[in-house]
């Protein structure tokens, strides 16, 4: 497959896309469109897509914001609502945000710049947990994905990596298309923990056209709340358990070796870390809460990804 077209290597337009679905979170998405209008680079458009919830679009349409409001006319959840996005939107690039997550002024500026080559498909921001009071100190960085945060091991000055994550996200709308846009069979309906729909279009992508980049840019900076809920290992250990089941249902769509080529060495970086923790634990307690954590989010995402292989191998032999 041939390399991306080369004018989209010039100035692309840009499309901000948020996605809600409660009224229980109003205030977030308050707090986010006010980030959207403190930017020092206004986007092009702002498109609010509301996921089957009639009084919360009649809501945001009443209102004076200079926003887009549209509803989600695909399959509730997600991915349907950014599939709308993708046949609803003007700009050249769609510049995904969580309803939960604040945006620093400089962040469109940051997530567009490496637009301006035209192999670049895809980019992600570098999303900042904004915690309840403080960070636990159980809670290892190297989970931070869990609460849909950015990790230690992407790379800290930027550049290529596998996939982006989906509270700051950057696609060329026609590369979403070209893909068939997000997968409705994976990825979060309401505030289940499902995942990977992100992961699966990066792939896809890749997979079409092999030059194109998927980028992460460091300088492009949201801060995502973390509610009281999710800063606790009970959500952690369900949110891991979630994102191995999704694992093996990506394995399914763009193979094995995609879909878990970072996952494969960033489970020695999980138990070197965790090694370390036990190693310091005597003079520093809490590391081995942290190094508890640590191997039990590793444990619960591979019994996860096993057991839903396992009930996709017995589906299909059931089917033959």
């Amino acid at each position: 497959m041939s390399a991306l077209p080369a004018h989209l290597g010039a100035a692309a337009t840009s499309t901000v896309v948020v996605c809600t679905y409660s009224m229980d979170r109003l205030d977030d998405l308050v707090a986010c469109l006010d980030g959207i209008r403190s930017l020092r680079q206004s986007p092009d458009e702002v498109l609010v897509v509301v996921d089957h919830n009639a009084e919360l679009a009649q809501l945001l349409a009443a209102s004076r914001l200079d926003i887009r409001v549209v509803a989600n006319r695909f399959t509730k959840g997600l991915s349907g609502a950014r599939n709308t996005a993708i046949e609803e939107a003007t700009g050249d690039v769609l510049v995904f945000l969580d309803d939960d997550a604040v945006p620093d002024q400089d962040w469109l500026e940051g997530i567009m710049a490496p637009f301006a080559n035209a192999a670049v498909a895809v980019v992600g921001g570098h999303i900042e947990p904004a915690w309840p009071t403080a960070r636990p100190g159980w809670f290892p960085p190297h989970l931070d994905w869990t609460i849909g945060c950015s990790i230690p091991s992407l790379p800290p000055a930027g550049g290529p990596v596998r996939n982006v994550y989906g509270a700051s996200a950057a696609f060329r709308r026609s590369e979403l298309a070209a893909v068939g846009g997000f997968p409705t069979e994976l990825g979060r309906i309401g505030a289940d923990a499902a995942g990977c729909e992100e992961t699966d279009v990066c792939i896809r992508i890749r997979q079409r056209v092999p030059s194109a980049l998927v980028m992460y840019a460091p300088e492009s900076n949201v801060h995502h709340r973390v509610t009281t809920e999710r800063a606790t290992p009970r959500y952690v250990m369900r949110r891991c358990y979630a994102e191995g089941k999704s694992k093996a249902r990506l394995a399914a769509r763009v193979g094995s070796s995609d879909a878990t080529s970072d996952e494969r060495g960033y489970a020695l970086v999980i138990l070197r870390t965790a090694f370390t923790d036990v190693v310091t634990a005597v003079a520093h307690p809490i590391r081995a809460a942290r190094a508890a954590v640590l191997v039990g989010g590793l444990g619960a995402a591979s019994f996860g990804y096993l057991k839903q292989s396992l009930t996709m191998r017995m589906a299909r032999s059931a089917r033959a």
